[in-house]
């Protein structure tokens, strides 16, 4: 009785032992990971440059006032569209009619003045210069036989010592007379050449004041430079202004551009003629663009350098001047392109690629594999993995992914 007592008390000590055994041994075995299926798909990925920049117009004309006329009446209003050469407004130009009238005589005087120079003038100086050298020359003559009669007659004591003074006063001022006419004859040419130039400058200047007042004349009325809407008028009629005061913009809204900052490292990606794609996130709008321009000159900023690429954007009634824009200009593609998720993507510390998978004894194994672009969500496979293939991702991965900064919940 005793004996089966022991018996039965040691059979429960060993099978507590044994249980005991059983829970430490899978306690220390390491406990399978759990993983989440996924399976391989076909799709077209993309990568892009992106950029951002502000919506301007291509064409635009900001009009300002260029004298201190005011504006006497506008011919266009706010919104209204015109083209190169319409007339805009008219300025109040009637104390530039008085002035107009004056210059246009001025003109006519010179023209009269410049005409005499070179005709009746110059025959008239010709005639009266000849002349005047002809009679100096007849007085001239006259005189000096005059002195030479009186100093014979004073050589035999016919005539005086005053009247021979007196006969060489007077061939000595009738010789002064003479050089004088002789130099104003030789000098006839020059002379008349002087009197033309004089007056053909006085008629040029007269000319040069009637086309400046002319010309203000003409800016009283003032043309389109560009096509486009009126978007803005600053002034009302009649109010005074002063040169350099803005009056109206025009904008062609039909041909609006992005005007990029691209940095050097870039800069040999882009080219003419590329599509790029453009986002207005205030008007939940995308639109078309093409590159049209890339600067040939930097610009420099913190040391880096920049070149302006100008994206031509498709016409859009919804566009306005002033909105911020998300460029995307194509960096890379892969069509059909057999991809995974990129939380499915592992590196080892060869920082080498490689994906979970099942083997084909059901077990779970590693494989490396060959991968091309990603978009940052999914990653071309270019070998190792085929299409509908089922890959596994360790829910440690997924569940870290998950989480943010300090263990918080992360927001996709």
């Amino acid at each position: 009785m005793n004996f089966k007592k022991l018996s039965v008390k040691k059979i429960i000590i060993l099978a507590i032992i044994l249980i005991i055994g059983i829970l430490v041994i899978n306690g220390l075995r390491p406990k399978e990971q759990p993983y989440i299926e996924e399976v391989a798909k076909t799709h077209d990925i993309s990568t892009y440059y992106s950029f951002d920049g502000n919506i301007s117009a291509k064409d635009s004309q900001e009009v300002v006032s260029k004298t201190n006329l005011s504006v006497k009446k506008f011919h266009v209003k706010e919104g209204d569209i015109v083209n190169v050469g319409d007339l805009l407004f008219e300025l109040d130009n009637s104390n530039i009619s008085s002035s107009l009238d004056q210059a246009a005589a001025s003109v006519e005087l010179a023209k009269i003045n410049y005409d005499v120079a070179v005709g009746t003038s110059k025959d008239q100086q010709t005639i009266q210069t000849t002349n005047a050298l002809e009679s100096a020359k007849s007085a001239y003559d006259s005189a000096k036989l005059n002195l030479e009669r009186v100093k014979e007659l004073y050589e035999i004591e016919a005539a005086s010592l005053v009247e021979l003074e007196q006969a060489q006063t007077s061939f000595e001022n009738a010789e002064m007379q003479l050089n004088l006419a002789q130099n104003n004859y030789d000098n006839l040419e020059t002379n008349l050449n002087n009197n033309i130039r004089t007056a053909q400058e006085q008629l040029n200047q007269a000319k040069a004041a009637l086309s400046s007042i002319q010309k203000q004349a003409e800016d009283s009325r003032v043309l389109a430079e560009v096509s486009g809407e009126i978007s803005d008028i600053h002034v009302v009629e009649n109010e005074s202004i002063v040169m350099g005061t803005p009056i109206m913009d025009i904008v062609n809204f039909d041909n609006l551009e992005v005007i990029l900052k691209v940095d050097e490292y870039d800069l040999s990606s882009i080219s003419l003629g590329e599509e790029a794609e453009v986002t207005i996130s205030s008007l939940g709008e995308n639109v078309k663009g093409t590159v049209t321009d890339i600067s040939r000159q930097a610009m420099v900023a913190n040391g880096v350098s920049y070149f302006e690429v100008t994206i031509s954007l498709e016409k859009n009634e919804n566009l306005r001047v002033g909105l911020t824009a998300e460029v995307k200009i194509l960096k890379e593609s892969a069509e059909n392109a057999t991809t995974i998720s990129m939380k499915a993507l592992q590196f080892d510390d060869e920082n080498l690629p490689y994906i979970y998978y099942y083997d084909k004894e059901g077990n779970v194994s590693t494989k490396q594999v060959e991968v091309g672009i990603n978009d940052g969500i999914i990653v071309e496979v270019l070998d190792g993995v085929v299409a509908e293939e089922t890959i596994l991702i360790p829910e440690t991965i997924i569940n870290h992914m998950a989480m943010g900064p300090a263990g918080g919940v992360g927001i996709e």
